[in-house]
């Protein structure tokens, strides 16, 4: 009996042996060692490689993107950005010693930072364009601020609230409203035949920028927003911080564009 149940137990083992499926090892060139299954061919690797990649936080995503600019001038990045739900953020740069340039995406789909995919993308996925650029001198960066002081210019005043008065003027088929807040000039424009939507949409900046502070210029900075259209990308936020000028372009309204620069620390 003693040996009949070792010969039980000694066809058992070479049965599971025979069922199991093998796995294999083997050394890549470059020294690593993989685990295949036999039967299906699949490298722990590939499984691994094929595995959906973790979406980042909107915050991750501009830390991730910081670290991928090589450059001298001081960057300026937003704490957060939003974006529509179930969407995900992402970025390309540029960048070299004197400037660099950040593209910031929103998509359906998680995309690696700098991804070539991203330049299949449209305009309407970009959130909105940063940028940071070095001139020879603080002199020189001025030049591409265009300071106005609309008081002095003059034009219709109107009153937009908050003992702030906006000067109108008119041309080419277009209407501006320009004003002054502190060391910053904002003009907004619309077609001839619309001025009530570009007396709302100025409001709507000065009523913003009573509880939202953007970042202090030295010398000056100058937003431009184009109130033809609840989606325009037509918006431009520029400042001088010295010798390097900073800007916010192609968000989607005035109003994002504030947003975004409130943001920045």
């Amino acid at each position: 009996m003693k040996i009949k149940a070792i010969s039980i137990a000694a066809f058992l083992i070479i049965l599971s042996a025979c069922t199991s499926e093998p796995v294999m090892t083997e050394q890549t060139d470059d020294g690593k060692v993989q685990s295949s299954n036999q039967e299906t061919g699949n490298t722990l690797t590939e499984i691994q490689e094929a595995a959906p990649e973790r979406a980042l936080t909107p915050e991750e995503v501009i830390a991730e993107t910081e670290k991928q600019l090589s450059t001298e001038v001081p960057i300026k990045m937003p704490d957060t950005l939003n974006v529509n739900q179930g969407y995900h953020l992402t970025a390309k740069t540029v960048s070299d010693r004197e400037s660099y340039q950040v593209i910031f995406f929103q998509t359906e789909d998680v995309i690696p930072i700098n991804n070539a995919k991203l330049d299949q993308l449209s305009d309407d996925s970009i959130l909105a364009v940063l940028s940071g650029q070095n001139f020879d001198s603080n002199e020189a960066a001025s030049e591409e601020i265009s300071y106005q002081n609309f008081e002095e210019i003059g034009g219709k005043p109107v009153d937009l609230g908050y003992s702030i008065t906006g000067y109108q003027d008119a041309g080419a088929g277009s209407v501006y409203l320009s004003w002054n807040e502190g060391r910053w000039a904002f003009t907004s424009r619309a077609r001839t035949e619309d001025p009530d939507n570009l007396l709302t949409d100025s409001k709507k900046v000065v009523e913003f920028l009573e509880s939202s502070k953007l970042p202090s210029p030295k010398m000056y900075g100058t937003g431009r927003f184009d109130t033809i259209s609840e989606h325009s990308r037509n918006q431009i936020l520029v400042w001088q911080e010295e010798r390097t000028v900073y800007k916010i372009e192609k968000a989607e309204g005035a109003l994002r564009t504030l947003e975004i620069a409130a943001s920045i620390k």
